[in-house]
């Protein structure tokens, strides 16, 4: 393959949507409509993950950009999920004509905690999982999805979403080990390009994989970076709590 899948629909300004680690695009299905109703709707899988399973490359952030600039159209707003913020964040980086503004949604520009950085997950922690993933990725990526919807108020409907997402079958699941590398690598937090980007995050204050301070941290770095919260919400708020999370997308000013 050389291309990542990307579906499309609707009409109107550009949306892109970006999925988290181990997921798919199928993770949209549950507000993709409504957005369709307003926005032309990218879902973009990402490499090693979805249709996108069999994708060849040298898992660079660079390469990874532009294979999605291959995708993408010429300028867009960018909404990415954990994992898929970093990628809407490193997009932006590196064609900054191409992104309107940004949307992250339990993300942060870095997510593994340092001594001035206390907000994400320990790298010890982060290790321990690659090495757990590595062993039995199918019982590992269950229980990841099950960490995601720990604590929130509709853990059980949203567990089977996450679960019906998952991208890839054991024979594929090796082609997303990536993701791990890059969410202990890849810090943002101190790259001036970011400025002056319009950025809103939103953020579940049960989250379990990244902490809701991370939002706040992100904020006191870029201070026009607006922080939203969704109580009662885990690392999946657009799919426990979709009604708030289409009326946080609705209230942002989307650019043609």
């Amino acid at each position: 393959m050389s291309k990542l899948y990307c579906s499309k629909s609707g009409q109107g300004p550009n949306l892109v949507l970006l999925h988290g680690w181990g997921s798919s695009s199928k993770i949209w299905h549950k507000v993709a409509g409504d957005l369709a109703l307003k926005y032309q709707v990218w879902c973009v899988d990402l490499p090693g993950h979805g249709h996108s399973h069999a994708m060849h490359w040298d898992c660079s952030t660079e390469q990874g950009m532009q294979l999605l600039a291959d995708v993408l159209p010429p300028a867009a707003s960018f909404l990415g999920w954990s994992l898929g913020g970093l990628w809407a964040l490193l997009y932006a980086r590196q064609y900054p004509d191409r992104v309107v503004d940004v949307m992250l949604v339990s993300s942060a520009p870095r997510f593994t905690a340092t001594q001035e950085w206390p907000h994400g997950m320990a790298q010890t922690e982060l290790l321990d999982f690659s090495r757990q993933f590595s062993k039995a990725p199918q019982r590992t990526l269950k229980k990841f999805c099950s960490l995601q919807a720990i604590n929130s108020e509709h853990a059980k409907p949203t567990l089977v979403a996450l679960r019906s997402a998952l991208s890839s079958s054991p024979v594929h699941t090796r082609n997303i080990a990536w993701g791990l590398k890059w969410l202990e690598q890849v810090d943002l937090r101190s790259d001036s390009r970011f400025s002056h980007l319009p950025v809103d995050l939103l953020h579940g204050e049960e989250d379990q994989v990244l902490p809701v301070a991370a939002a706040e941290g992100t904020n006191r770095i870029w201070q026009h970076a607006r922080v939203e919260r969704i109580p009662k919400a885990g690392h999946a708020p657009f799919v426990s709590h979709p009604e708030q999370f289409l009326q946080w997308v609705a209230q942002r000013k989307i650019h043609e």
